[in-house]
């Protein structure tokens, strides 16, 4: 019933799924997700201890001030998630800022323009802390971001992330932190491929609910 309703939902519109690895077959033949993304997946990096932010840099770029998230920076993320991946979803976009448990860390440069952010958040079990999302123009000023968004949610006793395995820095980091690949998720779409600059995505926004 569930499924049925999402699927009415989504109408006439490309749906946009990560699968989980053994049932792919079925969602492409019966779910009505037939075309299968072959340049990358989804890589879901998990770890139940605390990972190590030391081994990360806490120096951004010459010109680039990295902050906690206040609500005047909300516009200039906005401006920067449109242009990143082609839609608007300033809700979606806030709810996440303002999440309970939630801390998230904006790249400003000298011109107070956005030029990446990531939030960190208690996972759904309550141990994992969970990054997502995290875009950046420059590998460095992600590697920042993510340290401090480490720094910030000591209450997690492990670490979460999402990457898209064709983004090589990204899987730089992941592997600095010493967090293992728990699986592969194959991306399917119903219609058409959809398409953003993956080298600027570090950390989907969510698993489930946002195509990156």
């Amino acid at each position: 019933m569930l499924w049925n309703a999402c699927v009415e939902h989504i109408g006439t519109r490309n749906g946009i799924l990560n699968a989980v690895p053994d049932k792919t077959d079925k969602y492409r033949t019966k779910g009505g997700f037939p075309i299968l993304e072959t340049s990358w997946s989804v890589a879901v990096n998990e770890i139940y201890v605390p990972v190590n932010h030391k081994v990360l840099s806490n120096k951004p770029p010459e010109g680039i001030d990295i902050v906690p998230f206040q609500e005047s920076h909300l516009a200039a993320m906005f401006e920067y998630d449109l242009v990143l991946m082609g839609y608007k979803r300033e809700k979606a976009l806030e709810l996440n800022c303002k999440e309970l448990d939630s801390r998230t860390f904006v790249a400003l440069d000298g011109y107070n323009k956005c030029v990446g952010f990531g939030t960190i958040k208690m996972s759904c079990n309550k141990s994992l802390g969970q990054v997502g999302p995290l875009y950046a123009d420059d590998p460095k000023v992600a590697e920042v971001i993510l340290k401090r968004l480490i720094l910030s949610l000591p209450k997690a006793k492990g670490f979460a992330m999402m990457t898209v395995n064709s983004n090589l820095a990204a899987k730089k980091l992941i592997d600095k932190l010493g967090c293992p690949l728990l699986e592969e998720c194959p991306r399917l779409y119903s219609k058409a491929r959809f398409n953003v600059d993956l080298d600027k995505v570090f950390a989907h926004f969510d698993l489930n609910f946002s195509p990156f």
